[in-house]
């Protein structure tokens, strides 16, 4: 059993004081005032988020401001008043579009990190017109079902899946939003059940509070059966865990697993960070064989969709490793979001030899064995018979994983369309004295690389 005293003293922590809620509440009274002054098609405005449910944690300063159109306005002119609107309400303060379904604006005021989002105004969650039209229901389905003290609880459970790096559904940390974490405190009650549930998830788990299916096997064939499915209360076609991928889905099993063991403070806020040493970071070179790459960060491009195409640029690069026979062991890409970005991978193999066996088709099929040797006229070796197969050696073009990885780079160059496709033009491979130069200057990358090397959960 977890002690009481423990989950006391990190809701204290975690809780913000009624000092904090008159400035929020101030400060979302007043852009709710602007909003409501300035003209405009819109009909309405309303807080959402977890400020709204009363579930956010101590020191998130985080609003997000839902503008309401008529369902009746065209969608060029509701994205036009929405980015109007968005700009008028931060007017001199710092502020940027950004881009989900359809665009919106974010920015600073006042030290808060604002988001003024537009939204049509329907009746129910399932006549949605955009993806962010059923917002404004979750606040609603929340405040109804959600008791004071299960606020509390969802405040733990947000905090200890913060502290093992899996809150947030954004396109880096592909893990869980809060509208989920306020589900699973409903669906087990409280933060010590969701721990026990969750300890105990398998694969094509599925969770429907609102029992909008019969029968679990009906919810997940409804969704092609995907590992996990939370089927949303007030929309059942939408899977609420659907940007979760399947590693901070066994990362939440295992940490909740560990923490049931062995409960401590240092699940919910993390142990005393620091990065290695470079001295450390060499050992971990000397021992380890890592490539990279460096590629300028594409201009005017938002961080959040740039982690997102940076992470699936580090796949294709990869894959294209292991096309050239070199074993990719594990990787790790890194952006500051302004100037540089890295891109590492750990092979197991980093020096190929020269040749290269082909194993070609049986001799039994003579159209085949004819279009095989055709392939390669003049081999270094072979071609022979073995294990009645055609089988010869040839000259490898690419031996080297370091050549292999910025040829991959180049010819990713040709084909890439995300922002990044003119920055794979300008890769440079990283060495180890570049990297640990990197390392030195960026406290940022120092902790990232330092991660990476480890490679160890933060909770164990």
């Amino acid at each position: 059993m977890i002690s009481p005293a423990l989950l006391k003293k990190v809701l204290a922590r975690i809780t913000p004081s009624e000092e904090e809620r008159v400035v929020e509440e101030k400060m979302v009274h007043a852009l709710l005032k602007k909003i409501k002054s300035l003209k405009g098609p819109h009909i309405g405005a309303i807080l959402a988020g977890s400020l709204a449910r009363n579930t956010h944690l101590k020191g998130d300063r985080d609003f997000d401001i839902f503008v309401f159109y008529s369902p009746t306005l065209s969608r060029k002119k509701f994205e036009v008043a929405g980015l109007k609107m968005g700009h008028s309400v931060f007017d001199k303060s710092f502020h940027e579009e950004a881009y989900s379904e359809h665009p919106y604006v974010r920015g600073v005021i006042d030290g808060f990190n604002v988001e003024i989002v537009p939204a049509y105004q329907v009746n129910k969650a399932a006549e949605k017109l955009s993806a962010v039209d059923r917002t404004p229901f979750h606040a609603a389905y929340m405040r109804k079902h959600l008791s004071p003290v299960q606020q509390g609880e969802v405040r733990l459970l947000k905090q200890f899946l913060k502290g093992i790096g899996v809150y947030g559904a954004d396109v880096k940390m592909q893990g869980v939003p809060g509208y989920l974490v306020e589900i699973l405190i409903l669906q087990y009650g409280s933060f010590e059940k969701a721990l026990e549930g969750i300890s105990a998830w398998r694969d094509q788990n599925v969770i429907d509070i609102a029992g909008h299916y019969p029968a679990p096997s009906d919810a997940s064939s409804s969704f092609q059966s995907p590992f996990f499915l939370v089927v949303d209360p007030t929309d059942k076609s939408r899977n609420v865990a659907g940007a979760l991928s399947y590693n901070q889905f066994a990362r939440m099993i295992l940490a909740s697993r560990t923490f049931l063991e062995k409960p401590s403070e240092h699940f919910f806020f993390g142990k005393p960070r620091s990065h290695l040493s470079k001295a450390q970071v060499k050992s971990y070179f000397s021992a380890e064989e890592l490539v990279g790459i460096h590629l300028p960060y594409p201009p005017n491009l938002l961080s959040d969709v740039a982690w997102g195409q940076l992470q699936r640029l580090t796949k294709k690069l990869s894959h294209g490793l292991s096309s050239h026979s070199f074993s990719v062991c594990r990787s790790f890409h890194w952006t500051d979001g302004l100037k540089d970005a890295v891109i590492l991978l750990e092979v197991d193999n980093p020096l190929l030899q020269k040749s290269q066996t082909r194993t070609g088709p049986k001799v039994v099929e003579a159209r085949h064995c004819t279009d095989f040797l055709k392939a390669h006229p003049s081999p270094l070796s072979g071609p022979r018979v073995e294990e009645g197969r055609i089988v010869l050696e040839v000259q490898r073009k690419i031996t080297h994983a370091a050549d292999a990885l910025l040829n991959e780079a180049k010819k990713s160059a040709l084909n890439e369309t995300s922002g990044w496709g003119k920055m794979l033009l300008r890769a440079k491979p990283l060495s180890e004295s570049q990297i640990l130069s990197l390392f030195s200057k960026n406290t940022h990358f120092a902790f990232a690389l330092s991660v990476f090397l480890k490679g160890k959960e933060p909770f164990l």
